[in-house]
């Protein structure tokens, strides 16, 4: 053989089990070569005995061939979850505010095992922090230690979900071998059949608002609302979107609360993405409130444009959405009616509709439902069926 002749090494695919000094057993097996580094992968561990040695090493090839061995690593579960944050953080389809519902939900996983290795999670450790999840424990006013509260099913299944989410990220980055939440458990997701009887307004509550508001600079944004236009499409509505002429609106933007700043994206779903008539009293009331938006722009040098968002204030800056929600809580209070949240004055709006008369499937198309909100099977609702709905929705509270 010449010097210039070079012999290539082949893999090794040796035990390496070693015998130590104090009777236990060295397991260092060869798995393979690294595709990155181009070095041979050998994990090594220490047992009791020959035989849990061995088990291990079978273990490790098998993994190895089914390419889901992972190095050892003491990436903690935060490490991963901002990971997982930030790789959802930069696709363009996930919406800001489902980010910030992301980061909250994982903050009882944060708070239980945050700190631990993800390599060191077990299915045990996660089923026995689901059967004991509760809000974050105080301090009473007397100094003594204040338990946290159960979750609400709806709360304990996102924050489930999430960590479900985090765990299959882990997975895919080969950060673990295994899956432990593979058989963690959420709650049932809630269909929405009904919301319970005083949690939404009666027609008659919701046409005495109307007359509260009537006179109110942003009479046409509650109307809206009251339409069962969810807070995030009032807040994304630009004079653009609304035709006054032939009384419809179109609904292709959103405006969400993110940590208390406004965030203008993409309806929730593409079911949102829906163009509406409006209802004559609620039409007249949008037309109103243009009137007197035109006359405050033009007192303060500020002409009124089709682009602005017709929740505004006087100077024609946004209204955030969270003044918003405290601007009807002050008006639902003048006005003496029962105390509503606005989210339920969207299921108000369904149980009218619902209770007229009005098919399941136009009910879902009309609010822009996912399937789970509705007992029928969704199809394509014609604009002639959406016009009736419009109908039945002003004989509901009263109007001709």
């Amino acid at each position: 053989m010449s010097a210039d002749d070079t012999r290539k090494r082949g893999p090794r695919t040796d035990d390496g089990l070693t015998k130590l000094a104090d009777g236990r057993w060295r397991a260092r097996p060869t798995l393979g070569t690294d595709p990155v580094t181009g070095k041979q992968v050998r994990p090594y561990r220490t047992f009791s005995t020959k035989g849990a040695a061995r088990e291990w090493i079978t273990e490790q090839r098998k993994q190895w061939d089914a390419h889901t061995w992972s190095a050892k690593s003491e990436r903690t579960f935060d490490d991963v979850a901002d990971h997982w944050l930030k790789v959802r953080a930069a696709d363009d389809g996930t919406r800001a505010n489902t980010i910030r519902a992301d980061r909250e939900s994982l903050a009882y996983a944060r708070r239980a095992f945050g700190s631990v290795a993800v390599q060191k999670l077990t299915p045990e450790v996660l089923v026995d922090w689901s059967l004991n999840l509760t809000t974050k424990p105080g301090t009473n006013a007397d100094g003594t230690p204040k338990p946290g509260r159960p979750l609400a099913a709806s709360t304990k299944r996102r924050a489930i979900v999430t960590v479900k989410a985090v765990m299959a990220h882990a997975v895919r980055m080969r950060w673990v071998n295994y899956d432990p939440t593979a058989n963690l458990d959420a709650p049932g997701q809630k269909v929405i059949v009904a919301v319970a009887e005083g949690e939404i307004w009666t027609p008659e509550q919701m046409t005495a608002f109307l007359d509260s508001v009537a006179d109110h600079r942003l009479a046409g944004c509650f109307a809206l609302t009251l339409l069962g236009l969810r807070r995030e499409e009032v807040g994304g509505l630009r004079w653009s979107d609304l035709d006054l002429d032939a009384g419809e609106l179109r609904i292709r933007q959103a405006r969400v609360d993110v940590n208390g700043r406004d965030v203008v994206g993409d309806p929730k779903n593409a079911r949102s993405v829906r163009d509406l008539p409006i209802p004559p009293r609620e039409l007249a009331m949008v037309k109103a409130m243009r009137t007197a938006h035109l006359r405050e722009r033009m007192a303060v040098g500020r002409p009124l444009a089709e682009g602005d968002l017709i929740l505004a204030r006087i100077d024609g800056s946004p209204l955030p959405v969270r003044d918003y929600t405290r601007l009807f809580t002050a008006r639902r209070k003048a006005a003496k009616l029962p105390p509503i949240t606005l989210r339920n004055l969207r299921h108000s709006s369904v149980s009218r509709m619902r209770a007229a008369g009005v098919p399941a499937d136009v009910v879902a198309a009309w609010h822009g439902h996912s399937e789970r909100m509705t007992t029928a099977v969704y199809g394509r609702v014609s604009d002639d069926r959406l016009k009736a709905a419009a109908d039945v929705f002003s004989k509901a509270v009263g109007n001709s």
